[in-house]
């Protein structure tokens, strides 16, 4: 049984925004006794989504001689509103499974579920959801039944060399599981900054809009000052015509004041006198 448990998970749950969707339990399972894996991932999962951390694992306290650990990868899918949901994807086994395996595991099944989620949008019918349950069992499957065949894949890099010098070796060599990390770390920062990118597109656009209106409102200002002087220059040869007109009004009765007590129409009678 150890040697099963050794090429096998026990248990596999995928959930969006902590919900359960779909899960995987291997029937090596019912060999544990008092395993509740749906009990520790409900009293984990709060933890895993609360915390900044993409890709770990958390030991498993158990009463059987069997470790156990539970290993998650959490990644954030786009929605058609502009929202996030979260998928966390989680996997519990025994600890000496290769790591390298698990991780593959974590990273297939995520892949195919955001292809899978991009391709049906939003359905949710019974038939989708069961169409993508046989996808993540093949999955699983294939890793497993293919463990012996890719061991020296699993294995490239390792710093164990069986003799006891993995010290010595540390920091020298690149691991799988440091290059699976190192993708999925690349992926989230390329993710950020394409985010950020649209953002700064964005707030370009929206200052382009905000130097735009301010033309605008450069121009109108112009015009106004324009029709203002305009206007002001009517308004002053209006004034001063009918300032003109009143004394040209007032010159006219006085001189025929004038000329009426002197004759017309050049005072003949009192420059005579």
């Amino acid at each position: 049984m150890n040697s099963d448990l050794q090429k096998h998970i026990i248990h596999c749950t995928l959930t969006i925004n902590s919900t359960t969707l779909y899960i995987y339990e291997s029937h090596l399972i019912s060999q544990i006794s008092e395993l509740n894996c749906s009990e520790i991932i409900s009293q984990e999962l709060g933890l895993i989504n609360s915390s900044k951390t993409l890709i770990g694992s958390i030991p498993i306290s158990s009463s059987s001689n069997i470790k156990l650990s539970l290993y998650f990868m959490k990644k954030f899918l786009v929605t058609n509103d502009g929202g996030r949901d979260l998928i966390t994807l989680i996997v519990i086994a025994q600890v000496n499974v290769n790591k390298t395996m698990i991780l593959n595991i974590l990273k297939n099944i995520m892949d195919k579920y955001i292809d899978f989620k991009k391709k049906h949008g939003s359905e949710e019918s019974k038939k989708k959801l069961i169409e993508f349950k046989l996808y993540m069992n093949q999955i699983i499957k294939f890793e497993e039944l293919n463990y012996d065949s890719n061991s020296h894949v699993y294995n490239y890099g390792s710093t164990r060399d069986g003799n006891g010098d993995d010290e010595s070796n540390v920091g020298t060599q690149i691991n799988p599981n440091q290059l699976i990390l190192a993708n999925e770390e690349v992926d989230e920062v390329r993710q950020l900054m394409l985010d950020n990118i649209n953002k700064l597109l964005s707030r370009g656009d929206k200052i382009n809009l905000l130097v735009d209106q301010t033309d605008k409102l450069n121009t109108s200002s112009s015009v106004f000052q324009r029709k203002a002087q305009q206007i002001k220059r009517k308004m002053w040869f209006n004034k001063t015509k009918w300032l003109l007109s009143i004394i040209g009004g007032v010159l006219l009765v006085l001189y025929l004041f004038i000329a009426s007590q002197c004759g017309f129409p050049m005072f003949d009678h009192c420059l005579r006198n």
